[in-house]
């Protein structure tokens, strides 16, 4: 986008030298009409780069928002489709990196000795009533069966309906040609527990023309 910017810019700079030469009986232009024209030329390039950043900035901030509206519905598809190539298979399967290993409810002979109704109701307790007791009960039946995979999907749609996450700014955006970063101020509600509320620097690459998140979610999880 920025580029083809620039090559009309310049097309449009040229033509109107070439119109200027073109006309046998047209007397020199004066110093004053030149420094005229290199002005013009040099504000439209001004103001077409600044619309360029303008949009790389907007479209940065619309991809966070879109990362938040994924994570709200669980979408992990569309998170890793948001994603650099990087990390995008981090993002679009995130179990084994945000989710609590099983291991720590004990061994698999502990797991099965556990009432499920009881250890639902205690998951209810810790994560609040937003989650439905069929996600809870889903959770509790695979940590007694000791089912890993059955566990990081149930425990990640928990997190899903326990979270509530919201944007409240993306601030301080700083384009390097195809990298960028920005600091993401992000207010998260857990459970039935009081708002928190952090600002992180969050790292960006620009892929076959897409701003995409760049962070390593295996690091930030751990």
């Amino acid at each position: 986008m920025v580029r083809f910017v620039h090559i009309v810019s310049t097309a449009a700079a040229v033509a109107l030298v070439l119109a200027g030469c073109g006309s046998e009986k047209s007397e020199p232009a004066d110093s004053s009409s030149s420094s005229s024209t290199t002005s013009s030329s040099a504000a439209e390039t001004t103001t077409s780069a600044a619309a360029a950043a303008g949009d790389d900035e907007q479209a940065i901030k619309d991809l966070v928002q879109a990362q938040a509206d994924a994570f709200s519905e669980g979408d992990w598809d569309a998170l890793g489709q948001l994603t650099c190539a990087k990390y995008r298979e981090q993002a679009s399967d995130p179990g084994s990196f945000l989710v609590p290993p099983i291991s720590q409810f004990g061994t698999a002979q502990q797991a099965a000795s556990m009432d499920v109704a009881e250890l639902s109701g205690l998951l209810g307790e810790q994560f609040g009533s937003g989650v439905a007791p069929a996600t809870l009960d889903r959770v509790a039946q695979a940590i007694v069966a000791y089912d890993e995979a059955a566990y990081q999907d149930a425990m990640l749609d928990l997190m899903t309906e326990a979270a509530t996450l919201t944007i409240d700014k993306v601030d301080n955006i700083k384009i390097t040609g195809d990298t960028a970063t920005a600091d993401v101020t992000v207010t998260r509600v857990m459970g039935d527990t009081p708002p928190s509320t952090s600002t992180e620097s969050t790292p960006f690459v620009r892929e076959d023309g897409e701003w995409l998140d760049c962070t390593n979610i295996a690091a930030a999880g751990s």
